[in-house]
């Protein structure tokens, strides 16, 4: 079992520094935490959510784009602030998985700009959904490591 959990972790360190292009230190991956959904975001419906070393909070959704303007992302990002706040994490990124990445990564990004909860400690990401370069690793078969 422990060999099986060692063997997902480059799964981990690879979706968070290529994928995110997060440049986390080795150490903070001595403590990593994958789980479906999220206890951080509530107002919208979440795949799940990476707390990595207690410095980097990912949530990462299929909700579209199109659902996540205005004062709806709005609560999403300040949900997820407050959670990164809360646990004293240093970054808390929002990952949505879309369709046609680029067209939504434009909207995403527009709607974002709009959000005055926002701080140089959070951020928006695009990843095109299905392609296996750019899943989360709770959709690659990480439960916990």
């Amino acid at each position: 079992m422990e060999n099986e959990r060692l063997a997902k972790l480059p799964v981990v360190i690879r979706f968070v520094r290529e994928v995110i292009g997060c440049n986390c230190p080795d150490e903070a991956f001595r403590q990593v935490e994958v789980r479906r959904g999220s206890t951080a975001i509530k107002s919208c419906p979440t795949d799940c959510e990476l707390r990595i070393g207690g410095r980097l909070l990912v949530v990462v959704t299929s909700e579209p784009v199109d659902g996540l303007s205005g004062s709806r992302l709005e609560k999403v990002i300040s949900e997820g602030r407050r959670a990164r706040d809360d646990g004293k994490f240093n970054r808390f990124r929002l990952m949505v998985q879309a369709r046609n990445a680029a067209e939504d990564k434009e909207k995403l990004l527009r709607s974002y700009e709009a959000v005055s909860c926002k701080d140089e400690k959070t951020h928006v990401h695009v990843l095109g959904k299905g392609s296996a370069a750019s899943s989360p690793p709770a959709q690659s078969g990480i439960a916990r490591v």
